[in-house]
């Protein structure tokens, strides 16, 4: 490669490599972040799980933020441009950086494969975020894991601060196995030698399952536990809570809506009580403001009497569900919704029929997505009155009419429908 690529031409070639990288364990990552010299020099906090993880690290990345920490986040997948997937201080990179550091890392890529190494797009994504990273001199880094955990690219990061586990679920399982506590074997691979893990509370079977392989890596296990919650008040667009984890924390405001979320803020609280724990300062204001402060956008999202959450996956759709019912209840609801064909499942069909009696489907712009007259043949199986439409503006439009002015429309089914659903109103990344 001897032409400097734009940052379009850089994301292009990346996603490029989708029918050309070859994934091998953790060794195409490790040789990348070797020959670009981008391995942190900072620390990192590690975070896996089915659900929850993202929301989790935008949190734990504005708290750090507003302790005066320069903090990069990478997350996956992006909603609306590429650049959302790194960010620093809350910003996704600019496309000046983003080609910068992406000829540097496709150059190296071509380099390697001469060794017969064939990086995956993640791997390319992963080695990008790091070189942004340290190009960047941030003091923190917040990496989300994109799947599983023991083999996913992220986990070539050797010695994190803190890891941490989110809530676990049947998802992934063509890659990661057909049963909680082998999805789970999966997720505590991040898990690393006399490394803190701070885990989200979960069935008996899956914490056994994370324990062990903790006491194995002689990493201490921090569980949160639904006792901690002192209190809390649901509100339409955000949640306040009194929480106790190391420390007492009265009135936390969440502004991600759901009663999920208060879970997922005791593993950010945990998270925190760690560093602290190793000398990190995080003052309790930071905290207060860094919570109160986080943006992560499609998750319980409103956009006027548009509802928008990326639940793409049964455990998703249920805790989108549950909010729907307690906050919504009396409202009248229309279901807009287009899904992937590998997320579609009873438990997830369940959830989503149960929000609505009406509903629009869309076909997502994706070539695993499942067609929109499939989609509403299923749905009207479970006793809905759906239409199908021939687009996202299409179904948008009709949603709403039929939602009316006092009505809502409910979005769901898939991230990459939300985040074509949030250009089209008109939300920015």
């Amino acid at each position: 490669m001897t032409e400097y690529l734009n940052a379009r031409q850089v994301i292009d070639r990346i996603h490029g490599a989708i029918g050309d990288g070859s994934k091998n364990g953790l060794d195409n990552t490790r040789k990348l972040i070797g020959m670009l010299d981008c391995a942190p020099r900072v620390p990192v906090i590690h975070v896996a799980g089915t659900n929850g993880k993202g929301s989790t690290c935008a949190m734990t990345a504005s708290v750090l933020k507003e302790a005066g920490y320069k903090t990069g986040l990478y997350t996956s997948p992006f909603l609306q441009i590429y650049n959302e997937r790194i960010r620093i201080d809350g910003t996704p990179v600019s496309d000046d950086v983003l080609a910068r550091e992406g000829n540097r890392v496709l150059q190296a890529a071509e380099e390697l494969k001469k060794e017969g190494v064939r990086a995956t797009p993640f791997e390319l994504g992963t080695a990008l975020a790091l070189c942004v990273f340290a190009t960047e001199n941030v003091e923190y880094i917040v990496l989300e894991v994109g799947m599983g955990g023991r083999l996913d690219p992220t986990n070539a990061v050797e010695n994190p601060a803190v890891c941490a586990i989110t809530a676990i679920g049947m998802d992934h399982m063509q890659y990661l196995g057909d049963t909680l506590t082998a999805i789970a074997g999966e997720k505590a691979g991040i898990i690393k030698e006399g490394v803190p893990v701070v885990c989200h509370t979960q069935p008996a079977d899956v914490t056994e399952t994370i324990r062990l392989v903790a006491e194995k890596k002689h990493a201490r296990m921090i569980m949160t536990d639904p006792s901690m919650i002192l209190a809390e008040e649901s509100r339409l667009n955000e949640t306040r809570a009194d929480l106790k984890t190391a420390t007492e924390w009265k009135g936390l405001r969440i502004p991600l809506p759901g009663k999920h979320q208060v879970t997922n803020t005791l593993v950010v609280l945990g998270i925190i009580d760690e560093l602290r724990a190793r000398g990190t300062r995080v003052p309790d204001e930071a905290v207060y403001r860094g919570i109160a402060s986080t943006v992560w956008p499609a998750r319980a999202e409103w956009c006027g009497s548009l509802l928008m959450d990326g639940a793409h996956n049964a455990q998703g759709a249920a805790s989108l569900a549950d909010y729907v019912h307690r906050e919504l209840s009396g409202v009248h609801r229309v279901l807009l919704t287009g899904v992937l064909k590998e997320k579609l499942s009873g438990e997830m069909l369940t959830s989503l029929s149960g929000m609505a009696r009406t509903a629009i489907t869309v076909t997502p712009d994706s070539p695993r997505a499942m067609a929109a007259e499939e989609l509403a043949g299923i749905l009207r199986d479970y006793g809905m009155e759906v239409t199908a439409a021939g687009s996202v503006e299409e179904g948008l439009a009709t949603a709403r009419k039929l939602a009316g002015e006092q009505g809502v429309v409910i979005a769901t089914g898939s991230l990459y429908f939300v985040g074509q659903l949030r250009g089209i109103v008109g939300l920015k990344p």
